[in-house]
Protein backbone atom coordinates (compact mmCIF):
# COMPACT_ATOMS: atom_id res chain seq x y z
CA UNK A 1 0.00 0.00 0.00
CA UNK A 2 1.70 3.36 -1.10
CA UNK A 3 1.27 6.93 0.94
CA UNK A 4 3.23 9.82 2.37
CA UNK A 5 4.63 9.52 5.41
CA UNK A 6 7.67 7.74 7.11
CA UNK A 7 5.96 4.20 7.28
CA UNK A 8 4.91 3.78 3.75
CA UNK A 9 4.80 1.72 1.96
CA UNK A 10 2.74 -0.67 3.64
CA UNK A 11 2.90 -4.58 2.61
CA UNK A 12 0.40 -6.76 4.64
CA UNK A 13 -1.57 -10.41 3.31
CA UNK A 14 -4.98 -8.76 3.68
CA UNK A 15 -6.84 -5.33 3.98
CA UNK A 16 -10.22 -4.69 5.62
CA UNK A 17 -11.30 -1.20 3.98
CA UNK A 18 -13.30 0.71 6.24
CA UNK A 19 -12.20 3.38 4.62
CA UNK A 20 -15.92 5.58 4.56
CA UNK A 21 -18.05 6.30 2.23
CA UNK A 22 -15.49 7.55 0.12
CA UNK A 23 -14.67 3.68 -0.47
CA UNK A 24 -10.93 4.24 -1.49
CA UNK A 25 -10.35 0.30 -2.27
CA UNK A 26 -13.40 0.27 -4.74
CA UNK A 27 -12.15 2.96 -6.42
CA UNK A 28 -8.61 2.33 -7.03
CA UNK A 29 -9.95 -1.03 -8.12
CA UNK A 30 -13.26 -0.38 -9.71
CA UNK A 31 -14.72 -3.07 -7.67
CA UNK A 32 -18.76 -1.50 -7.99
CA UNK A 33 -20.94 1.02 -8.61
CA UNK A 34 -20.84 4.67 -7.34
CA UNK A 35 -22.60 5.06 -3.73
CA UNK A 36 -25.72 7.30 -3.79
CA UNK A 37 -25.24 9.39 -0.42
CA UNK A 38 -27.10 11.79 1.32
CA UNK A 39 -26.28 14.43 3.33
CA UNK A 40 -26.00 14.46 7.27
CA UNK A 41 -24.96 17.33 9.97
CA UNK A 42 -25.20 17.89 13.63
CA UNK A 43 -24.17 20.55 16.13
CA UNK A 44 -23.69 20.05 20.03
CA UNK A 45 -25.51 22.38 22.20
CA UNK A 46 -25.72 22.70 26.24
CA UNK A 47 -28.64 23.68 28.58
CA UNK A 48 -30.76 20.80 26.53
CA UNK A 49 -33.13 19.40 29.62
CA UNK A 50 -32.53 15.26 29.29
CA UNK A 51 -35.94 13.37 29.35
CA UNK A 52 -34.26 10.13 28.58
CA UNK A 53 -35.56 10.20 25.19
CA UNK A 54 -34.20 10.98 22.02
CA UNK A 55 -36.60 13.58 19.51
CA UNK A 56 -37.39 12.44 15.73
CA UNK A 57 -38.81 14.32 13.44
CA UNK A 58 -40.24 13.54 9.99
CA UNK A 59 -40.41 17.08 9.25
CA UNK A 60 -39.90 17.64 5.44
CA UNK A 61 -40.15 21.97 5.84
CA UNK A 62 -36.86 21.44 7.67
CA UNK A 63 -35.01 18.09 6.19
CA UNK A 64 -36.76 17.64 2.79
CA UNK A 65 -36.21 13.42 2.34
CA UNK A 66 -34.57 13.41 5.66
CA UNK A 67 -35.30 13.82 9.42
CA UNK A 68 -34.00 15.58 12.42
CA UNK A 69 -32.79 14.61 15.28
CA UNK A 70 -32.12 15.53 19.05
CA UNK A 71 -29.93 12.96 20.74
CA UNK A 72 -29.68 13.90 25.29
CA UNK A 73 -26.44 12.91 26.31
CA UNK A 74 -25.24 13.83 30.37
CA UNK A 75 -25.08 17.09 31.68
CA UNK A 76 -27.48 18.46 29.81
CA UNK A 77 -25.89 18.63 26.46
CA UNK A 78 -27.15 17.38 22.99
CA UNK A 79 -26.60 16.36 19.59
CA UNK A 80 -28.90 17.84 17.17
CA UNK A 81 -28.81 17.01 13.40
CA UNK A 82 -30.38 15.95 10.17
CA UNK A 83 -30.00 13.93 7.33
CA UNK A 84 -31.41 15.14 3.85
CA UNK A 85 -31.34 15.07 0.30
CA UNK A 86 -30.55 18.68 0.17
CA UNK A 87 -26.68 18.55 0.50
CA UNK A 88 -26.02 22.23 -0.58
CA UNK A 89 -28.77 23.73 2.05
CA UNK A 90 -28.25 21.14 5.08
CA UNK A 91 -26.84 23.42 7.22
CA UNK A 92 -29.27 25.97 6.32
CA UNK A 93 -32.34 23.71 7.29
CA UNK A 94 -30.95 22.57 10.18
CA UNK A 95 -30.18 26.23 11.64
CA UNK A 96 -33.95 27.15 11.03
CA UNK A 97 -34.66 24.13 12.53
CA UNK A 98 -33.22 24.98 15.92
CA UNK A 99 -33.89 28.76 15.48
CA UNK A 100 -37.83 27.95 15.03
CA UNK A 101 -38.11 25.45 17.79
CA UNK A 102 -37.99 24.66 21.82
CA UNK A 103 -34.05 24.71 21.17
CA UNK A 104 -33.45 28.53 19.87
CA UNK A 105 -30.88 30.44 22.33
CA UNK A 106 -29.64 27.23 23.93
CA UNK A 107 -25.61 27.56 23.39
CA UNK A 108 -23.62 25.66 20.60
CA UNK A 109 -20.56 24.29 21.59
CA UNK A 110 -17.79 22.30 19.50
CA UNK A 111 -17.81 18.71 20.63
CA UNK A 112 -15.09 17.47 23.11
CA UNK A 113 -12.61 15.73 19.91
CA UNK A 114 -12.59 19.06 18.28
CA UNK A 115 -9.48 21.80 19.11
CA UNK A 116 -9.66 24.54 21.41
CA UNK A 117 -10.07 27.95 20.01
CA UNK A 118 -12.06 26.59 16.74
CA UNK A 119 -14.78 28.32 14.98
CA UNK A 120 -17.79 26.78 16.50
CA UNK A 121 -19.58 24.47 13.34
CA UNK A 122 -21.41 22.00 12.50
CA UNK A 123 -19.93 18.63 11.92
CA UNK A 124 -20.87 15.66 9.35
CA UNK A 125 -20.65 14.71 6.15
CA UNK A 126 -22.24 12.42 3.37
CA UNK A 127 -24.00 9.16 4.01
CA UNK A 128 -24.22 6.00 1.43
CA UNK A 129 -28.15 5.61 1.23
CA UNK A 130 -27.98 3.37 -2.28
CA UNK A 131 -27.63 0.08 -0.40
CA UNK A 132 -24.27 -2.50 -0.62
CA UNK A 133 -21.54 -1.95 -3.18
CA UNK A 134 -22.24 -4.58 -5.92
CA UNK A 135 -19.27 -6.77 -4.63
CA UNK A 136 -17.52 -6.50 -1.16
CA UNK A 137 -14.93 -8.94 -1.24
CA UNK A 138 -11.94 -9.13 -3.38
CA UNK A 139 -8.41 -11.10 -3.55
CA UNK A 140 -7.26 -10.10 0.17
CA UNK A 141 -10.01 -7.81 0.75
CA UNK A 142 -13.02 -7.00 2.44
CA UNK A 143 -15.20 -3.71 2.59
CA UNK A 144 -17.22 -3.09 5.76
CA UNK A 145 -19.55 -0.25 7.08
CA UNK A 146 -20.11 3.13 4.70
CA UNK A 147 -16.74 1.73 2.36
CA UNK A 148 -19.36 -1.50 1.26
CA UNK A 149 -22.58 1.09 1.49
CA UNK A 150 -23.98 -0.71 4.81
CA UNK A 151 -26.47 1.65 6.08
CA UNK A 152 -30.08 1.56 6.91
CA UNK A 153 -31.67 2.65 4.01
CA UNK A 154 -34.81 4.05 5.73
CA UNK A 155 -32.92 6.30 8.40
CA UNK A 156 -29.31 5.92 7.21
CA UNK A 157 -27.71 4.71 10.59
CA UNK A 158 -24.79 2.42 9.73
CA UNK A 159 -22.98 2.16 13.26
CA UNK A 160 -24.80 -1.23 13.82
CA UNK A 161 -23.92 -2.71 10.57
CA UNK A 162 -20.29 -1.51 10.37
CA UNK A 163 -19.62 -3.09 13.95
CA UNK A 164 -20.98 -6.61 12.48
CA UNK A 165 -19.34 -6.00 9.05
CA UNK A 166 -16.13 -5.47 10.66
CA UNK A 167 -16.38 -8.70 13.16
CA UNK A 168 -17.45 -10.74 10.24
CA UNK A 169 -14.46 -9.80 7.97
CA UNK A 170 -12.04 -10.43 10.75
CA UNK A 171 -13.50 -13.65 10.85
CA UNK A 172 -13.50 -14.53 7.50
CA UNK A 173 -9.96 -13.35 6.91
CA UNK A 174 -8.69 -15.66 10.19
CA UNK A 175 -10.47 -18.46 8.52
CA UNK A 176 -8.89 -17.79 5.18
CA UNK A 177 -5.18 -17.30 7.26
CA UNK A 178 -4.78 -20.81 8.43
CA UNK A 179 -5.91 -22.60 4.81
CA UNK A 180 -3.06 -20.21 3.71
CA UNK A 181 -5.92 -18.86 0.80
CA UNK A 182 -6.53 -15.38 1.00
CA UNK A 183 -8.30 -15.68 -2.83
CA UNK A 184 -11.37 -14.25 -3.67
CA UNK A 185 -13.40 -17.83 -3.51
CA UNK A 186 -12.26 -17.54 -0.31
CA UNK A 187 -13.41 -14.53 0.87
CA UNK A 188 -16.92 -14.96 -0.62
CA UNK A 189 -18.23 -16.44 2.89
CA UNK A 190 -18.32 -12.71 3.49
CA UNK A 191 -20.45 -11.89 1.13
CA UNK A 192 -22.66 -14.86 2.08
CA UNK A 193 -23.00 -13.88 5.42
CA UNK A 194 -24.01 -10.34 5.26
CA UNK A 195 -26.81 -10.98 2.69
CA UNK A 196 -27.87 -14.00 4.90
CA UNK A 197 -28.35 -11.23 8.00
CA UNK A 198 -28.93 -7.61 6.47
CA UNK A 199 -32.40 -6.73 6.42
CA UNK A 200 -33.96 -6.65 2.65
CA UNK A 201 -32.49 -3.75 1.15
CA UNK A 202 -34.66 -3.47 -2.19
CA UNK A 203 -37.77 -3.66 0.52
CA UNK A 204 -36.78 -0.93 2.90
CA UNK A 205 -35.75 1.57 -0.29
CA UNK A 206 -39.72 0.65 -1.38
CA UNK A 207 -40.81 1.52 2.02
CA UNK A 208 -38.53 4.60 1.96
CA UNK A 209 -39.68 6.23 -1.47
CA UNK A 210 -43.50 5.98 -0.17
CA UNK A 211 -43.09 7.63 3.15
CA UNK A 212 -41.95 10.68 1.97
CA UNK A 213 -44.61 10.61 -0.92
CA UNK A 214 -46.68 11.46 1.71
CA UNK A 215 -48.18 14.94 3.14
CA UNK A 216 -48.08 16.26 6.59
CA UNK A 217 -51.34 15.31 7.27
CA UNK A 218 -50.91 11.71 6.08
CA UNK A 219 -47.79 11.33 7.81
CA UNK A 220 -50.05 12.81 10.93
CA UNK A 221 -52.94 10.41 10.78
CA UNK A 222 -50.38 7.59 10.33
CA UNK A 223 -48.20 8.40 13.52
CA UNK A 224 -51.59 9.23 15.71
CA UNK A 225 -52.46 5.11 14.94
CA UNK A 226 -48.70 3.84 16.02
CA UNK A 227 -48.07 2.62 19.72
CA UNK A 228 -45.65 4.11 22.02
CA UNK A 229 -43.45 1.37 21.73
CA UNK A 230 -42.90 -0.08 18.29
CA UNK A 231 -40.48 -3.01 19.69
CA UNK A 232 -41.94 -6.61 20.20
CA UNK A 233 -45.12 -6.23 18.63
CA UNK A 234 -47.09 -9.55 17.44
CA UNK A 235 -48.36 -10.10 13.71
CA UNK A 236 -52.08 -9.60 15.39
CA UNK A 237 -50.62 -6.04 16.51
CA UNK A 238 -49.44 -5.04 13.29
CA UNK A 239 -52.13 -6.40 11.51
CA UNK A 240 -54.58 -4.10 14.31
CA UNK A 241 -52.45 -0.65 13.29
CA UNK A 242 -52.70 -0.96 9.65
CA UNK A 243 -56.73 -1.52 10.15
CA UNK A 244 -56.45 1.72 12.26
CA UNK A 245 -54.64 3.39 10.14
CA UNK A 246 -56.93 2.79 6.62
CA UNK A 247 -60.15 3.27 8.65
CA UNK A 248 -58.73 7.09 9.69
CA UNK A 249 -57.64 8.03 6.42
CA UNK A 250 -58.54 5.26 3.43
CA UNK A 251 -56.55 7.04 0.72
CA UNK A 252 -53.29 5.73 2.31
CA UNK A 253 -54.04 2.46 0.99
CA UNK A 254 -53.38 3.64 -2.42
CA UNK A 255 -50.32 5.76 -0.79
CA UNK A 256 -48.17 2.37 -0.40
CA UNK A 257 -48.17 2.60 3.43
CA UNK A 258 -47.89 -0.85 3.93
CA UNK A 259 -44.35 -0.73 2.63
CA UNK A 260 -44.02 1.80 4.85
CA UNK A 261 -45.13 -0.17 7.78
CA UNK A 262 -42.84 -2.94 6.58
CA UNK A 263 -39.85 -0.53 6.31
CA UNK A 264 -40.10 0.82 10.00
CA UNK A 265 -40.86 -3.15 10.93
CA UNK A 266 -37.34 -3.69 9.04
CA UNK A 267 -35.35 -0.47 10.60
CA UNK A 268 -35.95 -0.69 14.62
CA UNK A 269 -32.80 0.09 16.02
CA UNK A 270 -33.11 -3.58 17.93
CA UNK A 271 -32.70 -4.88 14.14
CA UNK A 272 -30.38 -2.91 11.88
CA UNK A 273 -32.12 0.51 12.50
CA UNK A 274 -30.74 3.47 13.48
Amino acid sequence: IEGKGNEFPIECSAVIDASGVSGAASKLLDMGTEVEVIAGFQYELNDVPNDGYLDFYLWPKYSPHGYVWMIPKEGERANVGLVTTEKKGAIRYLDSFIEDTYLKGKPTVNPPWRKDGMKIKPFGGTIPISGPRSTTTGDGLILVGDAAGFTSPLFEGGSHLALWSGREAAHVIAKAMEKGDLSHAHLKPYESAWKSTFPPYHKILRGKEALYNLSDSEMEAMAKCLPEELGNMGPFQKLGIGLKILVRKPTLLFKRIISVLLSFGYSRAKHFGW
